[in-house]
């Protein structure tokens, strides 16, 4: 005997992610949006925590407008105090030490900018946007359950779930990242790209200070990047062949720490210790179609990016922001959450925006992993935007994602 929830207005969300997360927390604080709606979130996981006494490994590289976005949630601050590092400047190079010929150094101060943006780790970012969601009483949080198959009907999307209940929404919304199980459930194909590489991410002491600057390194194998964390260390995301990936995680930590330091070319000096290392498979991807009616993709469901320029997590956290709008709009004119043309309106906006972004990231991947004739090339282009000051002006602004807009639509608050 299955449970069966029917409600006109619910709108179901799959993946308990920051992404899915901040989603939900954007529709029930819309006094449009949330009006007699039902937010349900779904996710694997059995739960969500945060632990102030350990660092977690995965850390992302939140921008301006990603802040602006936790900001209107009232949620900023709190991300900040309890553990984001900041970081003011970047250099990128590739050679010898950060002070080669082909090199670019940004400052945010040169922007008038306090900084080029955060550090913040996977777990308190999703554990602050969970504390807030759990509070309203139209939300529900479901842990350890997953969508196992999805039907369409006269006023949605029937879902059964992993748990035996079945929910007829007004909207799925797929957040449930670049494996997406409910894309494949809504048959939404997607242009991927294996390239048959991966990322190494640890946490590292160092010799010298971090003094709050992001470095990355472009190595023939992949980038490597050296992030400031708040607590003195510094986050590496080293990316490489999937083979080299194996060879490395073999290592010992000394015999490790040996193969970063040269990688890193002593540009924080001596290195170590080191935490456990962990490893992931990178992907590109991107989906041809955002949404059928009743259903939409958002975040790494809907496009998967190299993580060279750290841009991930801030394309998803717009899309949330954009498919909130949207939907918040939509009530607002009386259309159901579900039409076609209200999911199309948010495809529209984001689906070229995504697609610019990542075909720029494989590109740039691509050209540093070229031999040969590139090199030159490569050291020209870099030299070029580091004399120009309107083109690292433009580049951190972009970044930084100053150019977005997020909306502040009126606010309700958690009964």
């Amino acid at each position: 005997m299955t449970r069966r929830e029917t409600t006109q207005s619910t709108i179901l969300i799959a993946g308990g992610g920051p992404v899915g997360l901040t989603v939900a927390a954007l529709l029930l604080t819309d006094a449009r949006a949330a009006e007699n709606t039902t937010v349900r979130v779904l996710e694997s996981l059995p739960g969500i925590s945060w632990d102030p006494g350990v660092a977690d490994l995965r850390v992302y590289a939140l921008s301006r407008a990603s802040q602006r976005i936790l900001e209107s949630l009232g949620l900023w601050q709190t991300i900040h105090d309890r553990r984001a590092s900041a970081y003011r400047r970047m250099r990128v190079w590739e050679g010898d030490g950060p002070d080669a010929r082909a090199s670019v150094d940004f400052a945010s101060a040169d922007i008038g900018e306090p900084d080029l943006g955060h550090i913040v780790e996977d777990s308190l970012l999703r554990h602050t946007v969970f504390e807030f969601v759990a509070q309203f009483t139209n939300a529900r949080v479901t842990f350890g359950a997953t969508v196992e198959s999805v039907r369409s009907i006269p006023r949605g999307i029937e879902t059964r779930l992993s748990d035996g209940e079945t929910i007829e929404a007004s909207l799925v919304i797929a957040a449930d990242g670049g494996a997406s199980r409910v894309r494949s459930l809504l048959g939404l194909p997607v242009a991927d790209c294996d390239p048959e590489q991966s990322a190494l991410v640890a946490h590292v002491a160092s010799e010298a200070p971090h003094a709050e600057t992001a470095l990355q390194r472009f190595l023939p194998t992949g980038p490597l990047a050296f992030l400031p964390l708040a607590d003195g260390r510094s986050s590496i995301v080293w990316s490489m062949p999937a083979a080299e990936a194996d060879r490395l995680m073999a290592l010992s930590d000394a015999e490790f720490i040996e193969a970063l330091q040269a990688a890193s070319g002593n540009v924080l000096g001596g290195l170590g210790p080191i935490s456990v290392r962990t490893r992931f498979a990178l992907q590109t991807a991107h989906a041809h179609r955002y949404c059928v009616p009743g259903a939409v993709l958002a975040g790494d469901a809907a496009h998967s990016v190299h993580p060279l320029a750290g841009q991930g997590m801030n394309m998803g956290l717009l899309d949330a922001a954009c498919l909130a709008e949207e939907l918040g709009r939509a009530r607002a004119r009386g259309d159901g959450f579900g039409d076609l043309a209200v999911l199309r309106r948010y495809e529209r906006r984001r689906k070229g925006e995504n697609l610019k972004m990542m075909l720029a990231f494989d590109a740039l991947d691509r050209l540093f992993r070229l031999t040969g004739w590139a090199a030159p090339l490569r050291a020209f282009g870099l030299g070029t935007v580091d004399s120009s000051r309107v083109a690292k002006r433009l580049l951190m602004r972009r970044a930084l994602g100053l150019e977005y807009s997020i909306p502040r639509p009126a606010r309700r608050r958690a009964a």
